[in-house]
């Protein structure tokens, strides 16, 4: 004979107090199995869902809840959960709403009524909904933290400092759990970089930890911190944590970050990790591992497969879908530099240590007229929406001055650049023959200079030894160091930072007047 509901509902109740989520959810589908319309195990199901991240069963459960009795407010809070977490804000938006109506000053209603409008990109609105639960309920810490991230996402980040540092210690006072204290950290501590103040940055993640709050995310968010400080010793230590944070792929089978006095006679693997950038940078040290008697092969991408193949002290260079030759130790590139113990001073930083084909760089010689300069540019990274891209049009001071040809370094142009470029301010279009990147390394080889933003091609020109002038974000990331000029990883680089975050009109003046003092450009550029 089948329990009956009320004793299959206590059940799933004490499963659910208890954390044994599948428990309570084969309870409460029980009950529906006897009671299609019991609206206590309808959303109880729905909350299961929602805990176990089955965003569509949480919703579906929830609305039949919701037609049975759409009056309850613990319910409509969760249907607007489901509705935000499946990015249908609209839905979650009708929702908040209507309880609002029946309940003005609710503090939980107004956050999802902010994270609806925030999905919506109604940042001002949002920002004002958050405000609003903070004047009704001002230990809210939901609202206070969605707060700072939407005058975060607005520009606002002197005030989303102030915000989450409020929420910091909000947290505190309510014993909030360690998870929670780490992400409000982490965020605090991302603004503070944002804002140019590295070190506060540090020392907030230092008192964080010393009060109590480990936590991997945050040990690992410290490294980069630490990094950019120059502080290698500790922050390659640290960030060896990359592998435990979800941004990443799984560590490889077997990796391991070698002993360099003990590598003779051993053949070690060096594997890819991240971007193409960050195999040309750290592909620096596999010359390094020859010199201590080990025999050495590259794992990489398929388009620097070529280009890596002309390296010195290097084995062999697979690709990705070859199998790897026979090897004793497996490291990621990006381990080495805590392999060699690696601080600013020993950076290895003998340019060039990658180099193109003399006959590839011949054949754009030959393509390139005498009579002017020839630029490579580099402007867009293939991430949508990162930060450290920008357009051409964002660029045009810089066509301003004449005469030099300006060359695309890169693979990718939207249609807004190729109409910029047809449309007067032309930039050579290579696209059909930069087919990987020993062929852009052999046409920035023939080129006098290169202006990029932080992406492969910066790497890659400085790894060839070539002038390199890099444009980076306000607060750029760890591997240009904090308030440099210059890069000790690349001697030949220069490094323009925005005044302010995202302020590339005044990053292009920058370059303007440096154009204006470039060797062999001066007598034919007048500043504006």
């Amino acid at each position: 004979m089948a329990e009956a509901p009320a004793t299959l509902l206590a059940r799933a109740a004490a499963h659910y107090a208890a954390g044994e989520y599948d428990a309570a959810a084969t309870c409460a589908a029980a009950i529906v199995a006897q009671e299609p319309r019991h609206f206590d195990a309808l959303h109880l199901l729905g909350v299961l869902c929602l805990h176990r991240n089955r965003l569509a069963d949480a919703a579906c459960y929830l609305e039949r809840a919701a037609r049975l009795n759409g009056d309850v407010a613990p319910l409509n809070l969760n249907r607007a959960n489901a509705w935000l977490a499946l990015e249908q804000p609209t839905r979650a938006l009708a929702i908040s709403q209507a309880m609002l109506r029946a309940q003005p000053g609710h503090a939980d209603a107004l956050n999802n009524l902010g994270a609806a409008l925030g999905q919506l990109d109604r940042g001002a609105d949002a920002i004002q909904a958050f405000r609003t639960a903070l004047v009704h309920a001002p230990d809210h810490l939901p609202s206070r933290f969605n707060l700072a991230a939407a005058l975060e996402k607005q520009g606002a980040l002197t005030e989303a400092a102030e915000t989450y540092r409020a929420t910091l210690e909000r947290a505190y006072a309510a014993a909030a759990p360690a998870e929670r204290i780490a992400t409000v950290a982490r965020c605090l501590g991302y603004v503070l970089v944002e804002l140019g103040r590295p070190e506060e940055a540090a020392t907030l993640l230092r008192d964080v930890r010393a009060r109590g709050t480990e936590f991997l995310e945050l040990t690992w968010y410290e490294s980069l911190v630490q990094l950019r400080m120059g502080d290698f010793a500790a922050g390659w230590r640290g960030y060896e944590y990359r592998w435990q944070i979800a941004a990443f792929d799984e560590p490889p089978e077997g990796a391991t970050v070698p002993d360099i006095d003990n590598l003779a006679g051993k053949r070690v693997l060096l594997v890819r990790e991240q971007g193409r950038g960050d195999i040309i940078q750290f592909a620096r040290y596999a010359p390094l591992l020859t010199e201590r008697g080990a025999t050495v092969y590259l794992s990489v991408y398929d388009d620097l497969k070529s280009l890596l193949s002309m390296m010195p002290g290097v084995a062999g260079v697979i690709g990705e879908d070859e199998l790897a030759p026979p090897h004793d130790i497996v490291t990621p590139f990006l381990s080495l530099p805590l392999a060699f113990g690696t601080t600013v001073a020993t950076i290895p930083a003998n340019v060039p240590y990658l180099r193109a084909d003399p006959g590839r760089v011949q054949h754009w010689r030959s393509r390139l007229d005498g009579g002017s300069k020839h630029i490579g540019l580099a402007w867009a990274s293939t991430n949508p929406g990162a930060r450290r891209s920008t357009s051409l049009s964002a660029l045009a001071g810089l066509f301003d001055h004449r005469p030099a040809t300006w060359h695309a370094l890169q693979k990718e142009i939207c249609a807004a650049d190729l109409d910029f470029s047809q449309a007067g301010h032309p930039v050579l279009d290579h696209r059909a023959a930069l087919t990987d990147f020993a062929e852009t390394a052999a046409l920035i080889e023939a080129l006098d200079l290169v202006i990029t933003i932080d992406t492969g091609v910066a790497h890659l020109a400085g790894a060839l030894g070539k002038p390199v002038w890099i444009m980076l974000p306000h607060a750029a990331e760890w591997r240009w160091l904090h308030d440099r000029t210059d890069s000790p990883w690349y001697p030949t680089a220069r490094l323009f930072r925005q005044p302010a975050s995202g302020d590339w009109d005044g990053l292009v003046k920058q370059i303007v007047t440096a154009l204006a003092a470039y060797s062999g450009i001066s007598t034919f550029i007048s500043t504006r």
